[in-house]
């Protein structure tokens, strides 16, 4: 369905991925962070679920209009008390021996590098395929999922840009989970209060879990691998895609009030 389709009137809540949601060509414009200080100026609770690192979590709550932020695919999140910053951890336990499956793979793939933002990371590790050059093509990814898929307790997704490894069964969901559990609650907002927004299959199960789940254009292509689907789609792509649903949320919102 396209996002006009939307039950606008009834969405409190925006989850959103960062990377090519917010952002386009890696930065976020400035219209696209202007519609983020008037969805949180209107009310909005706003959250990012990423897989970037916890120090990118740290430093963006606390300097976006944002409530909460997700990172490291589940791991924790960071989020706004007042003047402070508090991070909760979800998971035990650091990233450390990854870096040993990481040389493993870099032995028979000599191409292969860390991404850039791994030293802020707490529990996961990043292969960079794609945010910065030489990229590896698709056949090379390909082969580090399936080898990372035979690490014993190791779970691996791919996003637009990296290749997110760790250890445990937390995702993007569970975190979403208890977050709705925690301070959804407080916020007397529920899972079908909340419109989700995401760009790749390592979206795919908030696509699932969300009821209004929003892909923006650039989903297109990868929806012939994904087995569930954005229930609505933007027009345009990245920011300016998330640009699309903020004024809808916002036009509906003044309409209602």
């Amino acid at each position: 369905m396209t996002l006009k389709d939307l039950p606008a009137k009834k969405v409190r809540a925006v989850f959103t991925d960062l990377d090519d949601t917010l952002t386009d060509d890696q930065r976020i414009s400035s219209e696209t962070y202007r519609v983020l200080w008037e969805l949180k100026k209107a009310g909005f609770w706003l959250v990012i679920v990423s897989g970037r690192p916890a120090g990118w979590a740290d430093a963006l709550t606390r300097l976006w209009p944002i409530d909460h932020m997700i990172f490291e695919n589940g791991a924790g999140w960071s989020a706004r008390d007042g003047h402070k910053v508090v991070t909760t951890r979800l998971v035990n336990g650091g990233a450390g021996d990854l870096s040993a499956i990481f040389a493993r793979l870099k032995e028979k793939v000599p191409a292969l590098k860390p991404a850039s933002d791994q030293r802020y990371r707490l529990h996961d590790y990043a292969i960079d395929f794609a945010e910065e050059p030489p990229f590896l093509d698709s056949e090379t990814v390909n082969w580090c999922l399936s080898e990372l898929a035979r690490e014993p307790g190791v779970t691996a997704k791919v996003s637009s840009i990296h290749i997110n490894f760790w250890r445990g069964t937390h995702t993007k969901v569970t975190a979403c989970e208890a977050l709705l559990q925690r301070e959804g609650a407080k916020r007397r907002v529920g899972r079908d209060e909340v419109a989700f927004v995401g760009d790749s299959p390592n979206d795919e199960p908030l696509f699932e879990f969300f009821p209004n789940a929003v892909g923006v254009a650039n989903v297109a292509p990868f929806l012939g691998k994904m087995k569930s689907h954005p229930r609505f789609l933007t027009q345009e792509k990245g920011g300016k895609g998330f640009e699309e649903l903020a004024h809808l949320l916002l036009d509906s919102q003044r309409k209602n009030s």
